[in-house]
C-alpha cells in the first residue's frame, strides 16, 4: 500500500466497511455516525442526517481537548489548534473547539478528551489515526479520544503525514461525522483516505455535516 493510500479511521472498524454511498449532490454525500450503545463504542453505522434512528452528537457546544505530547506529540500544539479552529469557524454552527493544554492521559475513558501519539490502540499498519467516542443514552457524546499512529512520521509543514490535516479529519469524527465518498476536487476533509495537506481546509460537504447536526440537535 503506497503512502498516499494511508487510511483514516473512525472508531475501530475499517473504513471500507463503513464507506458511505456517493449521491449526486455533494452536499448530500456526508454521513453521520450511528451507534445506540452506551459507553465506549468501537463501531458505528454511516447514516444520513435525517435518519430516524439519529446519530452521535454533543449536547454542549464548548468542547476542549487535551494534548499528550509523548512520542511524536511534541511540537504539535499549533497544528492541533488550527484544526480545531477550522471546525469552530463553520458558519451556522455554534460548536467551539479549544485547545486545553497538555496531559499525560491516554486512550482511555477518563472524562477527558485526549489527542495522543501511540503505538497500537487499534491503529497500526495503514491506519493513520483512530477516534473513539464515549456515548450516553440517546447517542450523546460525552468524551472522545484520538490516537495518532506513532509508527509513521508526522510533520507540521504540510508534507506527509500532515498533522493538521489528519487532526481536522479526526475532529470531524469526534463531532459525530462519518466518512464521505466524495472524491472529486476539492476533496472534503472527511474523505476516508489521506490525500495530503488539502484536508486542512473544510469543504462544503464537511461544513454541511456539522450544520445539519446542529440543526437536528
Amino acid at each position: 500500500m503506497t503512502a498516499n493510500r494511508k487510511y483514516l479511521r473512525v472508531l475501530a472498524v475499517g473504513i471500507v466497511a463503513l464507506g458511505a454511498s456517493l449521491f449526486a449532490s455533494r452536499s448530500e454525500a456526508f454521513r453521520m455516525i450511528q451507534n445506540t450503545s452506551v459507553g465506549r463504542v468501537s463501531a458505528g453505522a454511516a447514516v444520513t442526517c435525517t435518519d430516524p434512528g439519529g446519530f452521535a452528537h454533543w449536547n454542549i457546544r464548548a468542547i476542549s481537548w487535551f494534548h499528550n505530547t509523548a512520542n511524536q506529540g511534541s511540537g504539535k500544539a499549533t497544528a492541533l489548534t488550527n484544526a480545531m479552529n477550522s471546525w469552530t469557524a463553520v458558519t451556522s454552527a455554534d460548536h467551539v473547539l479549544t485547545y486545553a493544554g497538555t496531559t499525560t492521559a491516554g486512550f482511555v475513558t477518563d472524562n477527558r478528551n485526549t489527542l495522543l501519539w501511540a503505538n497500537g490502540n487499534g491503529c497500526t499498519g495503514n491506519c493513520l489515526a483512530l477516534t473513539a467516542l464515549v456515548l450516553q443514552a440517546g447517542q450523546v457524546i460525552v468524551e472522545t479520544d484520538v490516537t495518532f499512529n506513532n509508527q509513521v512520521t508526522w510533520t507540521t509543514s504540510g508534507a506527509q503525514f500532515d498533522t493538521e490535516s489528519v487532526a481536522a479529519h479526526e475532529l470531524g469524527h469526534t463531532l459525530g461525522i462519518h466518512h464521505t465518498n466524495v472524491t472529486s476536487s476539492p476533496q472534503p476533509t472527511m474523505t476516508a483516505v489521506y490525500f495530503g495537506s488539502g484536508a486542512r481546509s473544510l469543504e462544503t460537504d464537511d461544513r454541511s455535516a456539522l450544520q445539519c447536526s446542529e440543526s437536528r440537535y
